[in-house]
């Protein structure tokens, strides 16, 4: 069996960090906030229907409008960094630095686009929006969503192959939603362009659904208990390593559905955490 150490260390990494300071940021949200203020954090499920919507209106003018696509995919990707880094920097450091710190990280993404600024701010991204939406989540409701969308990843990837297409148009688009985890460090410091040309060969993409669901998880139990948060982290962490090495064995190297088994652990470290403590 094939284990390329050097690959699974970034990837392992990147996905801790993002988790642990999701959880870290979730935890010190419950505790300065007012019980007002973390009320007023809500995700229901007329909000997933809504995404769902938007994804599959996406699906449908994907191949007719690219131009428009990319210039949306971008738009988004940028959304999703600002909204994610104001929401960390908002916990830790107050209104005023939240907007300047996320400005400049923006700023950085935007202007200096390298592989290693990019993973940077999809660390503090994914880990400022799903950190909030986990702790506006039952532990259960989470669950059941890990579960749902693990069936999706499968549906997705293997059957109507609809994420592999998108992911293809995201990566032409140079609008990549995850982390971007070059087989080499100084792969770090290649651009967009550069590292878009070499991915499936010298570069593997984590998708951002594959860090933020495990974290919304993660985030729900830490409204209960910080210890049962990290150890569902740990077991998060495990599933990369399990993903890692399907993705490593494969005979032919194709697409797959990373969140499958990174759920599966995910969930067997809840239940463990549960019975524990």
């Amino acid at each position: 069996m094939k284990f390329k150490a050097e690959i699974f260390f970034k990837e392992a990494l990147f996905f801790a960090l993002t988790l642990f300071l999701g959880i870290l940021s979730a935890n010190h949200y419950l505790v300065e906030s007012s019980p007002g203020l973390v009320g007023s954090v809500s995700f229901s499920w007329s909000d997933i229907l809504a995404y769902i919507i938007v994804i599959v209106i996406f699906y449908f003018i994907f191949s007719k409008f690219n131009a428009l696509i990319s210039w949306l995919l971008n738009f988004f990707l940028i959304i999703v960094v600002l909204v994610g880094t104001q929401i960390i920097f908002g916990i830790w450091f107050g209104d005023l630095w939240s907007w300047l710190l996320s400005l400049m990280i923006l700023t950085i993404f935007v202007v200096h686009k390298t592989v290693l600024s990019h993973d940077v701010a999809m660390v503090l991204g994914i880990a400022g929006i799903s950190s909030i939406l986990g702790i506006s989540l039952s532990s259960t409701v989470a669950l059941l969503l890990l579960v749902v969308m693990s069936f999706y990843d499968i549906l997705a990837v293997y059957w109507t192959r609809h994420m592999v297409y998108m992911a293809q148009g995201m990566i032409e688009a140079g609008a990549i939603f995850g982390f971007i985890i070059p087989s080499n460090f100084r792969g770090f410091l290649y651009n967009g362009q550069e590292a878009k040309k070499e991915i499936g060969t010298n570069f593997m993409i984590l998708g951002s659904g594959d860090i933020g669901l495990p974290l919304i998880m993660a985030s729900s139990v830490a409204t209960q208990s910080l210890t049962q948060a990290f150890i569902v982290a740990m077991f998060s962490i495990i599933g990369v390593f399990v993903t890692h090495l399907i993705f490593i064995n494969q005979s032919h190297r194709k697409p797959m559905a990373a969140l499958p088994p990174i759920a599966t652990l995910t969930i067997i470290g809840y239940l463990f955490a549960s019975i524990l403590f």
